[in-house]
């Protein structure tokens, strides 16, 4: 009932369960968040289906390296579960990360314990991700950068890839960030020199 909408109290049990730790800048993008990615409807839809799904079954056939990772004050997911699911995927490997957050947030801790169980769980030899002189993308940055060399604006791309504009938008700024570019401009000529090496 208070999904999407300006309820403040139910906004804020919803947001402490997902980043009790968060800032109140971070707190009030989880509600904005909350709000333009999903109506009423479809998440009431969502919470029925997630209640019902038991994977436990089927992760005990797992036979691939699994890394389990859970915050040990997660509130969204009792710390026990990921515990069991660990448990009983053969071989899985389970890191206990020191944090309350159900999303890791950047500036905590945990998050460089996160990147570093992750980065070690890796096989070694294991392919970087793709980069762009030298700046490690995404595959989606890389995506939605090969189409902002193709001229698109943020409209067509959304489309193209069955995005949000907000998501694009949001993408672009971290290619900014990353490739220290201030310009689309800037982004074209990056993509453009490293298709011809």
């Amino acid at each position: 009932m208070g999904w999407g909408r300006d309820h403040n109290a139910f906004n804020q049990v919803f947001t402490n369960l997902f980043i009790p730790e968060g800032t109140a800048e971070q707190r009030s993008w989880w509600q904005n968040l909350e709000r333009e990615t999903t109506s009423q409807d479809i998440a009431a839809l969502t919470f029925e289906v997630l209640q019902n799904i038991d994977v436990l079954a089927l992760a005990s056939q797992l036979a691939v390296p699994t890394l389990v990772l859970h915050a040990r004050d997660d509130a969204r997911g009792p710390f026990v579960e990921g515990r069991k699911l660990a448990a009983i995927i053969p071989g899985a490997e389970f890191v206990p990360l020191e944090s309350a957050n159900h999303v890791l947030l950047e500036s905590e801790p945990a998050w460089q314990d996160f990147k570093s169980a992750f980065r070690g769980f890796l096989p070694a030899g294991h392919p970087k991700a793709p980069s762009v002189d030298g700046f490690d993308l995404t595959r989606a940055e890389q995506e939605v950068l090969a189409l902002v060399a193709k001229g698109l604006g943020n409209r067509d791309i959304a489309q193209t890839l069955k995005k949000s504009e907000k998501t694009v938008r949001n993408q672009i700024s971290m290619l900014f960030d990353k490739t220290g570019a201030h310009t689309r401009a800037e982004l074209i000529v990056r993509v453009l020199s490293d298709d011809q090496r």
